[in-house]
């Protein structure tokens, strides 16, 4: 069928550097961005078996406790005798923390990820397996005074992007720390210690996690709190006791920044008033959005002008594992209905809002009711009969089991698996017309998967075509849409390469990235002829122009499902 011309275009990356370090408060600011990505990561963290109240220590000697070294950092507040009595006549605040931290064992737990002489490379290599054997949920890092001595700022910069990117995958949240003052003789690397805390601050700013400003904490101490040597800070007592010692000071911020983590992690989520049902009319081209995980399930349906017609809360206001979204007349009124799966952490929940007045038109689980990587949801017409009906793929840690339902009745019409029944990273779905099948069903496989996408008839099991839409070592998983004919692709996670597909022959029609820092999902706003929509970091764009369209919650950093 005709298509409308495609261009190729690179789109910028979100600007670095951050701002200047020495402007960063004490503890995180409540920054939002930062908040949503905090939360996305606990949660996720939590749903693999983490805890919010459990600590990891990552450094060097200013932050090791091993064997006979003691460096006075957190560890006092551990101790058997530890009596917080002193805390709480000036800090009563703080005293919640200690406790909820302490009863974890989390300010003594042996650790091989603050050793002395460490740098950031060392740090990066031990990560992996101090988080195999511990159920944290969150880490102190601060690394970087061994790096001075090296002037390699640049290598430093890398090893600290992977130390972020190794804890953010496994659910932990890293809190990185500046690096305290240096008057090591006679200071000569002091200017090197701006260099590193600005790298600080960039990397924390390019993954959006928090930054504990140690630096501005400890600089205004005599000698910037330091030991005669220049490098190490000092502590009185064992580091736990209420006075000016650098690492005594060091240790109340650090309580400081752990409540500040605390507050974040168990406060409500948003939910958006209550607002009436805008009704929509027959074939309206509409696109909805739905939050991913972190956030309360809010939906938001565009009209094609990207103006919001409607705003509402999909499922309970407690729930915050994300929600799916999918847009198709399934009750056969005419009227475009708004689909909605829940996400990680959720049963496999469909539900159907009927585009005429917002009520619930139905609602099913797609696949065991036990299972909770939640559900992912396409719609379309697949039979011809002028309804749609709604595609279900099963979420994260579930098999590639794919479910279509009829629309109007919702009876169950088709169940296979797309790829390996073995695999466990789910399957991602998309439906709509494509070259050489007519009405398909296509299939990426879900996080960790490799790059195959798969088109299937409906009530077939064996694909019509099947391509590889990045190189073979892409173990990311794909997401997939149906854009004017053509298969739309983008990697699960990494970075947010868009391409547009022939499924029949296999020719490129199109190769861009999306205007989004990290991953980008994908979706349609169909008109006479289709728009892809890209989504990432609480904004959706148009076409590969990149244009903002739809949703634009400036200042949010949490992701987006646009369907």
């Amino acid at each position: 069928m005709p298509r409308p011309p495609l261009t190729v275009e690179l789109l910028e990356a979100r600007e670095v550097p951050a701002a200047a370090f020495e402007t960063l408060p004490v503890v995180p600011a409540d920054d939002a961005a930062v908040i949503d990505s905090v939360r996305a990561i606990a949660l996720r963290g939590q749903l693999a078996g983490r805890s919010t109240t459990s600590l990891l220590v990552a450094g060097d000697s200013n932050s090791a406790t091993i064997g006979s070294y003691y460096s006075g950092f957190l560890a006092g507040y551990g101790k058997p005798f530890y009596n917080p009595a002193g805390l709480a006549a000036v800090r009563p605040d703080l005293v919640a923390t200690v406790t909820e931290f302490r009863a974890g064992g989390s300010f003594v737990r042996p650790t091989t990820s603050a050793v002395p002489g460490f740098r950031a490379t060392d740090l990066a290599a031990t990560i992996p397996g101090a988080l195999a054997s511990s159920n944290v949920g969150v880490a102190l890092v601060m690394i970087g005074t061994n790096d001075l001595f090296w002037n390699q700022a640049e290598a430093y910069r890398e090893q600290l992007r992977a130390i972020v990117r190794t804890l953010t995958a496994a659910g932990v949240v890293p809190l990185l720390s500046t690096i305290p003052p240096n008057t090591y003789n006679g200071g000569v690397l002091a200017g090197r210690v701006l260099e590193l805390n600005q790298i600080v601050a960039d990397v924390a700013d390019e993954f959006r996690v928090p930054v504990w400003n140690l630096w501005r904490g400890v600089a205004s101490l005599p000698g910037g709190g330091l030991a005669p040597d220049g490098v190490h800070l000092v502590y009185e007592g064992d580091g736990a006791s209420v006075n000016g010692a650098s690492q005594n000071v060091r240790n109340l911020e650090a309580l400081d920044v752990l409540a500040w983590f605390r507050r974040v992690v168990t406060a409500p989520a948003d939910v958006p008033a209550a607002r009436a049902w805008s009704p929509l009319a027959k074939h309206e081209a509409v696109f909805a959005t739905g939050r991913d995980i972190g956030q309360a399930a809010v939906v938001n349906v565009f009209d094609a002008a990207g103006h919001v017609r409607n705003e509402y809360l999909a499922f309970g206001p407690d729930f915050t594992g994300g929600v799916r979204v999918a847009t198709a007349d399934v009750t056969g009124d005419g009227v475009p209905d708004i689909v909605v799966g829940a996400g990680l952490g959720g049963a496999p929940a469909v539900k159907v809002f009927s585009g005429a007045d917002g009520s619930e038109a139905a609602s099913f689980f797609a696949f065991e009711s036990s299972f909770r990587g939640g559900v992912n949801v396409a719609a379309s017409d697949l039979d011809g009969d002028g309804v749609a009906e709604v595609v279900a793929g099963a979420g994260e840690g579930g098999g590639p089991a794919v479910a279509v339902y009829r629309g109007g009745d919702f009876a169950e019409v088709a169940r296979f698996f797309a790829y390996e029944s073995s695999f466990r990273g789910g399957v991602n779905v998309a439906a709509g017309e494509v070259d050489g099948v007519g009405p398909a069903i296509v299939t990426g496989a879900g996080n960790g998967g490799g790059p195959v996408v798969k088109v299937y008839r409906l009530g077939e099991s064996r694909p019509v075509f099947s391509y590889a839409a990045y190189d073979a070592g892409v173990r990311t998983g794909v997401w997939v849409a149906v854009v004017n004919s053509d298969v739309a692709t983008a990697p699960v996670s990494g970075a947010p390469h868009v391409k547009l597909t022939d499924a029949a022959t296999g020719a490129e029609r199109a190769s861009f990235f999306a205007p989004v820092a990290g991953a980008v999902r994908l979706g349609v706003l169909r008109e006479a002829a289709d728009v892809l929509l890209t989504a990432g970091a609480a904004r959706t764009y148009r076409g590969e122009q990149g244009d903002v369209f739809g949703l634009n919650d400036a200042g949010r950093s949490y992701g987006v499902y646009v369907g």
